[in-house]
C-alpha cells in the first residue's frame, strides 16, 4: 500500500483495480529492488497484508475509544483514571501515525538503506517501541483495575497477601522493574535486527564465524561511527545476541532470588512463567538464527518477545502495594450513606458492597458520631471494625479522627485492638 487513506477500508474489487495498484507499486525503490520475485499474484499476498494490518490497528482503536466514550458520558469514569486512558487513546492515535511515517520512508528514494529500498531501521523500531510501550500502558492500567476492584469487593482476603508484601525488600521490587525494562530494551534492539536484515547474517550460535566478536563488527565507511550500533548488520545482532543472553541470566538470577523471599501465590506464578518464557524465547531466537529467518519461526520469536514482556510486567505488578487504604475509605463512604432498608441492612452499590455492609453495621449500632468509635457496642461490631482497622496499612488508626486511635476509641484499646 503506497498511499494513506484513513477512511478507505475496502480493497480493490476488480481486476482492474488491483492492477492499477500494483503500477503504482512498481514505481517505488522496493519493487525495482524485488520486481523479478514479484507478479500481481504475489502483490496482493503483500498487499492484504499491510492492509489487515492497518484494520486491525483502527479496529483496535475503535474497540478502545468507543467504548471510552460510552463510559466518559456516563460519567463513571474517575478523576484519577481519565488522564491515563486519554493518554492511552491519544498513543494510539500517534502510533497510526507513526506507522504510515514508517511506510513511507521505504518509498522514498532517498533513504534507502544498505544499498536496497527497505523502511528505515530507526522509523521501524521508533513503531514497534511505541507499540510495546502503548500495550505496557494497556497491561498495567487492566492490571491495575482488576486489583482494585478485586481488594475493594473483598479487602480483608487480601490481609494476608498484604501482610507477605510489606516485607518484600524494596530493592527486590526495583530489580523485578529493573528486569522488566531489560526484555523492553532487548526487544527494541530486536527491531534494528528487523530493520537491517542483521538476522540474515552468521547464521551459527554461539559464537559468530568462530569468534566471539567477529573482526567485522564496525564497519569504517559508517559515519559516525557510532552508527554502527544502528546500522550495521553485524553488530546490531551482536547486541542483540549480547542483551538477549543478559536478560536471560538477569531473569534467573531474580527467579533465583525470589526463592528467597516471601511472596504471595500469584507472584510465584508470575516468576515461574517468566523464567520459563525467557528460555523459550531465547529458544525461538537461536532456532531462528540457525533456520535462516524462516517467517513463521520469526512472527514467533517477536510474539515471544511481547509475551515475556507481559509476564514480567505481571510479576512486577504482583510486587506493588494493595490499595487496602482505598477499600475502608471506599467502605466507610458507603456504609455512611444514607440508604438503611426496613431491616437495618445498609444498601450498597459498587464493588466495595461486602465491606460496606459490616462497616454500615457497625455504624448503625453505634451512638458515637465515629463510625468506627463507640464506647456501647457489642464485640461482633468490635471485631468488624478491628478488621477495618487492619486494612489501614496495619496501622491502628481511628479512620473518624485525628486523635490517637487509643484516645478515640477506647473500648477498643481495653479490648487489646
Amino acid at each position: 500500500m503506497v498511499k494513506w487513506n484513513p477512511p478507505g477500508i475496502l480493497p480493490p474489487l476488480t481486476e482492474k483495480g488491483w492492477v492499477e495498484e500494483f503500477e503504482k507499486y512498481q514505481r517505488f525503490p522496493e519493487y525495482q529492488k524485488h520486481k523479478d520475485d514479484l507478479n500481481l499474484s504475489n502483490f496482493k499476498w503483500i498487499w492484504y497484508m499491510e492492509w489487515g494490518h492497518r484494520m486491525a490497528g483502527r479496529l483496535t482503536g475503535m474497540a478502545f475509544a468507543l467504548p471510552l466514550g460510552y463510559f466518559a458520558a456516563r460519567g463513571v469514569i474517575s478523576r484519577r483514571l481519565a488522564p491515563r486512558l486519554t493518554g492511552l487513546l491519544l498513543l494510539g492515535g500517534g502510533q497510526g501515525l507513526i506507522g504510515w511515517w514508517m511506510v513511507k520512508s521505504g518509498l522514498d528514494d532517498k533513504e534507502r538503506y544498505g544499498g536496497e529500498g527497505r523502511v528505515s531501521p530507526y522509523r521501524l523500531a521508533t513503531h514497534l517501541t511505541m507499540a510495546f510501550i502503548l500495550y505496557t500502558g494497556l497491561v498495567n492500567t487492566g492490571m491495575g483495575l482488576m486489583t482494585r476492584a478485586k481488594v475493594l469487593a473483598n479487602p480483608t482476603h487480601f490481609l494476608e497477601t498484604a501482610k507477605l508484601l510489606d516485607h518484600v525488600p524494596l530493592r527486590f521490587r526495583g530489580a523485578a522493574m529493573g528486569v522488566a525494562s531489560l526484555v523492553g530494551v532487548t526487544a527494541f534492539s530486536g527491531a534494528f535486527v528487523a530493520g537491517n536484515h542483521a538476522g540474515m547474517i552468521y547464521d551459527e550460535f554461539p559464537t559468530m564465524g568462530g569468534q566471539w566478536i567477529p573482526d567485522d563488527i564496525v564497519n569504517p565507511h559508517i559515519h559516525p561511527l557510532w552508527k554502527n550500533v544502528f546500522e550495521h548488520d553485524t553488530m546490531v545482532q551482536w547486541n542483540h545476541r549480547v542483551l538477549a543472553m543478559t536478560t536471560l541470566a538477569s531473569v534467573s538470577a531474580l527467579y533465583a532470588a525470589s526463592r528467597r523471599v516471601p511472596l504471595p501465590a500469584n507472584a510465584r506464578m508470575a516468576a515461574n512463567a517468566m523464567l520459563a518464557m525467557s528460555g523459550v524465547q531465547v529458544s525461538l531466537g537461536i532456532s531462528t538464527l540457525l533456520l535462516h529467518v524462516p517467517v513463521p519461526l520469526a512472527s514467533a520469536h517477536q510474539m515471544g518477545s511481547l509475551t515475556l514482556l507481559t509476564f514480567s510486567l505481571w510479576f512486577v505488578h504482583t510486587l506493588l502495594p494493595l490499595p487496602l487504604k482505598a477499600a475502608s475509605l471506599a467502605a466507610l463512604r458507603a456504609a455512611s450513606a444514607p440508604a438503611a432498608t426496613a431491616g437495618g441492612a445498609v444498601r450498597t452499590a459498587g464493588s466495595v458492597a461486602s465491606v460496606a455492609g459490616f462497616v454500615g453495621a457497625a455504624s448503625n449500632s453505634s451512638s458515637s458520631s465515629s463510625p468506627l468509635c463507640s464506647t456501647t457496642t457489642s464485640s461482633s461490631s468490635n471485631n468488624q471494625r478491628l478488621q477495618i482497622l487492619q486494612l489501614q496499612n496495619f496501622q491502628p488508626t481511628c479512620l473518624s479522627s485525628t486523635k490517637t486511635w487509643a484516645g478515640a476509641c477506647p473500648s477498643l484499646h481495653r479490648e487489646g485492638a
